[in-house]
Parts: C-alpha cells; sequence; structure tokens
C-alpha cells in the first residue's frame, strides 16, 4: 500500500478533482549545429518552410477549438503565436542567417526565437517572464514538425495532467480529452495555462516545483485547486473528505439552480441584494439572473502585460454589460499595485502601502481617461457603474469626477451616446476612508465595503504571513465598529452600501452583516446560494438585535462565539 503524500503549490483554479494521474513529459528535441555543407542550405530552407506551414495548420486548428471551448478573448495567444510564425520580416531574416552562415535552419530559428526570448525573461514583470514560455511554445512546434514528431501519446479521459509545464496548446488539446486538473511545476496565476484552466472550469495547481518527480502515470490523485493542494495515494479516510466536498459542492450548485429566481428576502420580508465577483465573462453563465458587485478589470492588464487599448476596452465591457443586462454591473477601474505587480514600476518596500488603486489612475490620467471612455462608450443599456477602488480622501473622488465629467464632454462634442446618469461609486478598504464615511458619502453615489483590505489595514495584519495569519480576524470588534460608520455614514447622505470583500462570502456573516444593515452583498459564485439560503432563513429584527450586542462586545472570542450560537440556533435548523 502506497503512503498518502500531501504537495502544495500555487491555487490557479477553483475546484476539487478525484482521479488518476497522467504524466505528460515531452521529448528532448537536438539542434544539429553542424557547419553545413556547400548546397545543403536550399534544403534547409525547404524545411523551415514546410516546418512552419504544419505549424501554422495546427496553431489555426487549435485556435478554433479554443475559441468553442473558451471564447475569443481568452484565446489571443494562438492569435499572437500564429502572427509571430507569419512574420516575414522575422523569417527572412532566419532564411538569410542560414545562406550567410551556412548553418542548419533548427539552429538559426532557434537562436532567433532564443534572442526574442531574452528580452521576456529578462523582465522584472511576472506577467513577461511567463510569456517567455508560449514563446518557446513556438519554437518547440517548429522544431519538432522538421523531424515531423508527434505532440502526445494517448491520454485517458478524465485523467488529472502532470507536467514540469503545460503550454497554452497543450491545455486546449487536453480538453478534449475531459480532463478533470492540471499540475504544473512551473507557472504562476496569470500563466496562460491558468488563465484557460479559470476559463474552462477545470482544477489546476501551479508553481509546484518538482511535483512532476513525485507522479507516475496511473497513481490515485486529488487535486484542490481553491486550496493549491495535490494529494498522491490518498487514503480511504481522505477520499472520504474530499468526496464529501465534492458532493457538498455539487449540491451548492443545484441549489443555485434552485433558488436564483426566488427573491432575496429575510423571513420578516427585508430585501437583501444579493450579486456576484467575477473576473471572467465566461462566468457569468453560471449566474444569468444576478447582478455583478463586482467585476475585476485587472485581468486585462495581467492578460496583455501591458494597458489595454481603449477599443479592446469597448469590446469587454459592453459584452460584460450585454450579457448582465437588464440585472446592473458594477466595473472596478483598474486596481493595480500590492500583489499585482505594474511592469517597469521601482521596487516598492511596502507595494501595499504604495502606488496602487486610484492612485495609478489618477498619476496615469490618459489611461484612467481611456477606461472612464470605454466604460462610458459601454453603458447605453444604462445597466453599468463606475467604481473607484484604494480611495483614501475626499480630493481623490474630486479628481475622479472631474476627469469623468472632461470624458463625458469630448463624448457630448463627439456625439457618442452613453448613460449621461452613470453612476460613480467608490470603494472604502482604507482606515481614512471610514472615518471620512459621512463626507465621502456627499461625493459618491454608492459605497462597496472592501473588507479583505480593510481587515488589513484596520489591525495591521499581512494576511500573507503564515506568522501572523491567524490575527487577521473578520469577526474583530474593530472591523464590526468600522462596518456600521460606513453604513450610517451612507445612509446618511441616502446612497446604497454593498459589501464585496471575501466577508460577503462566508455564510456565517450574513447574518451579522444585514443586522448591520448593508444594502448589497457581492459573493464567489460558489456560495451564492449558501448566502441566499441563510438571508432567506433570517429575521432582520433578530439580525439588528444581534448586530446591536455585537457592536457592544470587545474581544474577537466574545463576537465570534456569539455569531455562532446564533447561526447554529437561528439559521442551522432551516437551512439543513
Amino acid at each position: 500500500m502506497h503512503r498518502e503524500r500531501i504537495y502544495r503549490g500555487i491555487p490557479a483554479s477553483q475546484g476539487i478533482s478525484i482521479g488518476k494521474a497522467y504524466l505528460y513529459t515531452r521529448r528532448q528535441i537536438n539542434i544539429n549545429t553542424l557547419t553545413l555543407k556547400e548546397g545543403e542550405e536550399g534544403a534547409e530552407i525547404e524545411a523551415i518552410n514546410n516546418s512552419i506551414d504544419i505549424s501554422l495548420k495546427e496553431l489555426n486548428k487549435i485556435y478554433a477549438i479554443s475559441i468553442d471551448k473558451i471564447g475569443e478573448k481568452n484565446s489571443k495567444i494562438f492569435e499572437a503565436q500564429i502572427e509571430i510564425l507569419k512574420d516575414k520580416i522575422f523569417l527572412e531574416g532566419v532564411i538569410r542567417r542560414i545562406r550567410n552562415e551556412q548553418k542548419s535552419a533548427g539552429y538559426v530559428f532557434n537562436d532567433e526565437i532564443e534572442k526574442l526570448g531574452a528580452i521576456f525573461i529578462k523582465s522584472k514583470n511576472d506577467y513577461m517572464r511567463e510569456r517567455y514560455s508560449d514563446l518557446m511554445d513556438v519554437r518547440n512546434r517548429v522544431l519538432r514538425n522538421m523531424k515531423r514528431e508527434k505532440l502526445v501519446s494517448k491520454v485517458e479521459e478524465n485523467s488529472i495532467i502532470f507536467a514540469h509545464e503545460l503550454t497554452p496548446a497543450d491545455t486546449i488539446l487536453f480538453s478534449r480529452r475531459k480532463v478533470r486538473g492540471y499540475a504544473t511545476d512551473t507557472g504562476g496565476v496569470t500563466s496562460h495555462a491558468a488563465i484557460i484552466s479559470r476559463a474552462l472550469r477545470v482544477p489546476a495547481v501551479v508553481g509546484m516545483k518538482t511535483i512532476s518527480k513525485f507522479v507516475d502515470t496511473g497513481n490515485n490523485v486529488i487535486i484542490d485547486g481553491s486550496e493549491g493542494i495535490v494529494i498522491v495515494n490518498p487514503s480511504e479516510e481522505t477520499l472520504g473528505v474530499y468526496e464529501e466536498k465534492i458532493d457538498r459542492i455539487k449540491r451548492h450548485e443545484s441549489l443555485l439552480y434552485e433558488i436564483v429566481n426566488k427573491p432575496c428576502r429575510t423571513e420578516d420580508g427585508k430585501n437583501i441584494e444579493i450579486t456576484a465577483n467575477i473576473e471572467f465573462v465566461e462566468e457569468t453563465e453560471f449566474l444569468k439572473n444576478s447582478g455583478i458587485g463586482l467585476y475585476r478589470t485587472e485581468h486585462l492588464y495581467m492578460d496583455k502585460g501591458d494597458f489595454p487599448s481603449c477599443a479592446e476596452q469597448i469590446q469587454e465591457y459592453t459584452q460584460i454589460s450585454a450579457a448582465t443586462y437588464p440585472k446592473p454591473v458594477t466595473i472596478r477601474t483598474f486596481d493595480l499595485g500590492g500583489d499585482k505587480i505594474l511592469q517597469d514600476t521601482h521596487k516598492e518596500m511596502n507595494p501595499y502601502l504604495g502606488w496602487r488603486g486610484i492612485r495609478v489612475s489618477l498619476d496615469r490620467i490618459h489611461i484612467f481617461k481611456d477606461q472612464l471612455k470605454a466604460l462610458l462608450i459601454s453603458s447605453v443599456k444604462k445597466n453599468v457603474k463606475i467604481m473607484l477602488p484604494m480611495i483614501s480622501s475626499v480630493d481623490e473622488v474630486r479628481k475622479a469626477r472631474t476627469i469623468l465629467n472632461e470624458v463625458k464632454a469630448e463624448l457630448d462634442k463627439d456625439e457618442i451616446i452613453y448613460d449621461k446618469k452613470i453612476p460613480l461609486g467608490i470603494m472604502l478598504e482604507v482606515p481614512s476612508a471610514f472615518i471620512l464615511a459621512e463626507e465621502l458619502a456627499g461625493e459618491a453615489d454608492f459605497f462597496s465595503i472592501g473588507t479583505n483590505d480593510l481587515i488589513q489595514y484596520i489591525l495591521a495584519v499581512d494576511r500573507g504571513n503564515e506568522l501572523i495569519s491567524g490575527m487577521f480576524q473578520q469577526f474583530h470588534p474593530a472591523v464590526i465598529r468600522a462596518l456600521k460608520k460606513i453604513v450610517m455614514g451612507g445612509h446618511s447622505k441616502g446612497i446604497k452600501v454593498s459589501l464585496c470583500g471575501e466577508m460577503a462570502s462566508v455564510p456565517l456573516a450574513a447574518p451579522v452583516l444585514v443586522g448591520l444593515e448593508i444594502d448589497e452583498l457581492s459573493v464567489l459564485p460558489s456560495v451564492f446560494s449558501e448566502v441566499k439560503q441563510t438571508i432567506r432563513a433570517l429575521k432582520l429584527t433578530d439580525a439588528k438585535a444581534l448586530a446591536g450586542r455585537l457592536l457592544k462586545m470587545s474581544t474577537e472570542s466574545e463576537v465570534r462565539q456569539e455569531v455562532e450560537r446564533f447561526y447554529e440556533m437561528k439559521i442551522k435548523p432551516k437551512t439543513l
């Protein structure tokens, strides 16, 4: 009996799968480095031209499959690879070197691609470094086709793929075999394999360093893409635990479809809006009847490694507006910096207190204007709302609104139609914002509370630091009081207050948030049904009484015990 082994990596795509491992390894490609004999260059040039033709046919086929499976936006990497092989200047340079240097086509093509790759690999930006592997995929495809080698042997359906690295093409082609998950030694959350996995809704764990050395084809494995865990040869007990987790996820999904059209209303008649946090257009398919409380736009930068054009943004925002209509969609302007590194910026000692969020937008006004213009042009259905991240002062909101009005004036001059009353809201996630909540409410059309950063800043706790991660407490009395102050500030000026941080996705917290009189909870799609069920089993009068008790407590343990007691007595019996 093989002993159970647990390995950890970077969670790249949510979900859990149990199945058999398939270890994918590539053959080493040998390149002829010898000088050609006189007259051999013609055959080499013919060989590279034929290989490029074959490679283009393969990539066009993969591109078509990818568009069908994950949409055009997520398939652009293949379009980029195709363009490399269609670049006449690049290919003419390769042929010229074969003739002049009398070197093999494989040697010259590899050398030219490596020169391009050096630009990527030297970058300080994670995204740009990961594009190096995409370029190497083009190289490997062309060199392999020169030798007429096949890519991969037959993979059993429903396998979980393990590899040192996976190219975008690997990920798409494996998906045709109903693959249940991906685990790789290399890569990060912005690698194309990770992006494609998320679009396919297949669990993925990346950056595992040496997992491919410890797994054999046929091993029983569990992959948990939410926690970044792979378990090899799981015990019966572990299998039972994860089978129950999978059943619970399936029950949640079935509940979603059962209650999605039912009102999100407490037992005593208070309507609480429940919306979703999403990052990709494809995710709207699972929440067709729900609004979107937070649509993140950072992935447009992360996917490209640079700021997207206005036209690219218009396409994205128009698509998400149409997919959500008539429900509203709140689109957050670029929230870069912090853990989402900006390309070509100097290293910051403390990026979470540095150049990030609205600070970047107000410093790069031309980029901010492009995004606001795209949002306005995409607002013709009148269901788009704009949200500004990392607001810490009234001046920032006023400056942003002035810039928004300038963009509106430009569109009016060009007679372009847009929603003239498009709401402009702000995220409250730093201490100065909740202290100035009433003043900020006079400048904004709505509030959205980002509890992830708010808790981190209020408690001075880096939630990614394992030494103090236990001190990141959602039920800390200071957090509860800050939330109440924000709600009071917003309501004093008649504006709606929503909460889009992770706390909204904790069913246990729902009675607290409703009791604090938060108007809207924007949650992860995976817990949508459970949070909605909790609210429907709740009485507003009970929730308000609970919040009143919590606001008088002094310790996190007191608050948590009271919340858990309330949930066990008032909610759990109605949701089982």
